[in-house]
C-alpha cells in the first residue's frame, strides 16, 4: 500500500477548518494544518492521526507556498475572505498543489493550470445551497424550484463583514426570479410572515436570486427558480435594513454582531436549508419533492462540504484545467451521507409526493 496523500488545510484549527480536518483524517489522509498560531495548530494536530502543523500567514504568498509544498491538495478555510481574495488560490496552484476553497471565488474569469484541479464555493452558502436544485429536480421536466436559507445565530465580525460585502459584489439579484430562461428583476416581494417547514415560527424571507442558482437553473433547464434568505428575529433585520445608508461597513458589521446575539438570546441556534421542486416525471406524472436540512452549526456544515470536495479532488474524480464550483461537481448523496455521519444533531429529510392538479404555483409560503 502506498503512502496516503497529504492534504493541507489553511485555517485548519478554526471553526470551519477543524471540522474539515477531522473529516479528512477519518478518511485516512495525512494532514498538514496551518494558521497564524503555531501553538494552536500543534495542539489541534496532536488530536488527529498522521497530522502535523505549520504556521502560515494566509495573506502572504510566500508563506502559503511554503505551507503548500509537498501537498497533493490544499483546502482553504482561512478568512476573512474579503481580505484574502484570490491570493491563496494563486499561491497554492503556483506551488503545484490542487486547490479547494470553502468560499466563493468564482466571480472572476479564471483558468487554472492544465494539470491542476480547482474547486471553489465548497461550503454551506454557496455550495450546499447549489446542491438542492440538483437533488430535487433530477429526472423531472418542466421543473420549478424554490429554495430557502434560514439562520438563527450570532455572527462573528468576519462573518458579518463577508455577509455585508456579498450583497454588494454581484453575488445575486434582490427580488428577482428565474423564469423561462432569464432573470426577471423585481418579480418577487419580501414575505414578512413566511412559514417554512422546520422553523417553529414565521420568518421574514427576502427573495435573492443568487448567481449560483442562476447557473444551476441554466444547467438543469429549470422552468422557474427562486431563492430566499430568511431571518428569524427583528434586531438583525433592522441593522440590515439600515446598512445601505451607512458607508462604514466595519461599524455596521459590529452592530450586526450585537443584533444577532440579541435575536438568539434564550433560543437554540440553527441553520436550515429547505427546498421544493414541482415537475413532471418521465411518465408525465406531476410530482412535488421537498428537502429539509437542519443543523445547529453552520461552520460545521461548511467544513463537511469542503472536506467532501477535497476528498473528491484527491481521489481523482474531478477534471483538471477547469475552475469548478462545488455544486456542479460534488455528489449530492455523498455530501448528505457525510453530514449524517459527522453531525449528530443534523436532520436530513427528503420526500416525494404526487402533486394535486389544483395545487397552485409556490408563492413562497410553505
Amino acid at each position: 500500500m502506498g503512502t496516503a496523500q497529504l492534504i493541507g488545510v489553511l485555517g485548519g484549527y478554526g471553526a470551519v477548518g477543524s471540522v474539515a480536518a477531522k473529516c479528512l483524517a477519518a478518511d485516512g489522509f495525512r494532514l498538514r494544518v496551518g494558521g497564524r498560531s503555531a501553538a494552536r495548530g500543534a495542539a489541534f494536530a496532536s488530536e488527529l492521526a498522521d497530522t502535523t502543523a505549520m504556521a502560515v500567514d494566509a495573506t502572504d504568498a510566500a508563506s502559503i507556498a511554503r505551507f503548500s509544498a509537498g501537498c497533493d491538495v490544499v483546502l482553504n478555510c482561512a478568512g476573512p475572505a474579503y481580505e484574502l481574495g484570490v491570493l491563496p488560490r494563486q499561491a497554492v496552484l503556483a506551488a503545484g498543489a490542487d486547490y479547494v476553497d470553502v468560499m466563493d471565488g468564482a466571480a472572476e474569469a479564471f483558468s487554472p493550470p492544465a494539470d491542476r484541479v480547482t474547486v471553489l464555493s465548497a461550503g454551506l452558502l454557496p455550495g450546499l445551497s447549489g446542491l438542492l436544485p440538483r437533488l430535487l429536480t433530477a429526472g423531472l421536466s418542466e421543473a420549478c424550484f424554490a429554495g430557502y436559507y434560514v439562520t438563527l445565530g450570532t455572527f462573528t465580525h468576519t462573518g458579518a463583514m463577508d455577509y455585508l460585502l456579498s450583497m454588494d459584489r454581484g453575488y445575486g439579484t434582490a427580488l428577482a426570479e428565474w423564469r423561462d430562461g432569464s432573470v426577471v428583476p423585481g418579480a418577487l416581494d419580501v414575505e414578512p410572515d413566511c412559514a417554512i417547514v422546520g422553523i417553529p415560527r414565521p420568518v421574514t424571507a427576502y427573495p435573492y436570486l443568487t448567481t449560483e442558482l442562476v447557473r444551476q437553473a441554466r444547467r438543469l433547464g429549470l422552468k422557474a427558480a427562486r431563492w430566499y434568505n430568511a431571518f428569524d428575529g427583528e434586531h438583525g433585520l433592522r441593522v440590515l435594513n439600515r446598512s445601505h445608508a451607512s458607508g462604514n461597513r466595519a461599524a455596521v458589521a459590529t452592530e450586526l454582531v450585537r443584533a444577532s446575539a440579541l435575536d438568539v438570546l434564550g433560543r437554540a441556534p440553527y441553520h436550515v436549508l429547505f427546498g421544493t421542486a414541482d415537475g413532471l416525471s418521465e411518465d408525465r406524472i406531476p410530482l412535488r419533492r421537498t428537502a429539509l436540512l437542519r443543523a445547529e452549526d453552520g461552520n460545521a456544515l461548511t467544513g463537511i462540504v469542503g472536506a467532501v470536495a477535497t476528498r473528491a479532488v484527491a481521489r481523482g474524480g474531478i477534471a483538471p484545467g477547469i475552475c469548478h464550483e462545488a455544486a456542479d461537481v460534488v455528489a449530492v448523496d455523498v455530501v448528505l451521507d457525510a453530514i449524517r455521519q459527522h453531525l449528530a444533531d443534523a436532520v436530513v429529510s427528503i420526500s416525494e409526493t404526487p402533486s394535486a392538479a389544483e395545487v397552485e404555483a409556490d408563492e413562497g409560503v410553505l
